[in-house]
């Protein structure tokens, strides 16, 4: 079995489609950031003023269409973002230059991220990581420890084992699935890890790791039309 450090399904399922069949906001990407995204940024940088923030230099890994780069560049932080996905950064790369917002984005692969070692202040990852094998999330995490400075900050979220649509996926290794049935919001994503505690500690164990937070969303009225679940863990690491 060859493991890849991308996916290539998003390409294929997502992005290059709505960069064919859409135009500008291209509405159906997200447009606006993960409400988290925005609130854990602001908890740890909004004492900075915001005309100082251009110094603070952050990656957005697998920044998608860019709705959190979006967010980071109009707060004045200094913002990169890599995606495998060429429909997706072309698709950002437009946004950013009608929205008149400066940002610098490029395809890549997550385990060769073309920065120089100790450029970034903060790497943020809103659900990328989970999208592959366990081995190789272990290597974009070393990589991305070297691109850090010291005492800089990567925000991870990633799925966890409680996440409700395990159940709808095929087994391939431990806490790895694939070929989710329609039943689930993975159906057609492709390969899906969700970790645990004791996998936590192992992935991230050259960083300080500040804060575990675990966010559940669960329906509990109308179970029968599933409308939006999902299970994670928000990790705040300092290098």
């Amino acid at each position: 079995m060859i493991k890849k450090s991308f996916n290539k399904i998003w390409e294929k399922n997502k992005y290059s489609k709505v960069k064919h069949s859409d135009k500008f906001p291209y509405e159906k990407v997200n447009r606006y950031p993960y409400d988290l995204v925005v609130s854990i940024v602001a908890r740890k940088f909004f004492n900075i003023p915001k005309e100082k923030r251009k110094k603070i230099k952050v990656l957005d890994l697998g920044c998608g269409a860019g709705n959190n780069a979006k967010f980071l560049s109009e707060n004045g932080f200094n913002v990169y973002g890599i995606d495998w996905s060429k429909s997706a950064i072309e698709i950002c790369k437009e946004r950013f230059q009608k929205w008149n917002l400066k940002g610098s984005f490029i395809q890549g692969d997550f385990n060769k991220l073309p920065y120089q070692n100790n450029f970034f202040d903060l790497v943020i990852d809103r659900e990328s990581l989970y999208a592959n094998y366990f081995s190789e999330i272990k290597k974009t995490i070393k990589e991305i420890y070297k691109k850090l400075k010291k005492d800089g900050y990567f925000i991870s979220f990633i799925y966890n084992t409680y996440h409700l649509d395990i159940k709808f996926g095929k087994k391939v290794e431990p806490n790895t699935y694939k070929n989710f049935s329609e039943e689930s919001s993975f159906y057609q994503r492709g390969l899906a890890h969700f970790v645990d505690i004791n996998e936590i500690l192992e992935l991230y164990s050259k960083f300080k790791i500040e804060n575990i937070i675990r966010y559940s969303l669960s329906e509990v009225y109308d179970k029968t039309n599933r409308f939006m679940e999902f299970d994670e863990y928000i990790i705040i690491l300092k290098k």
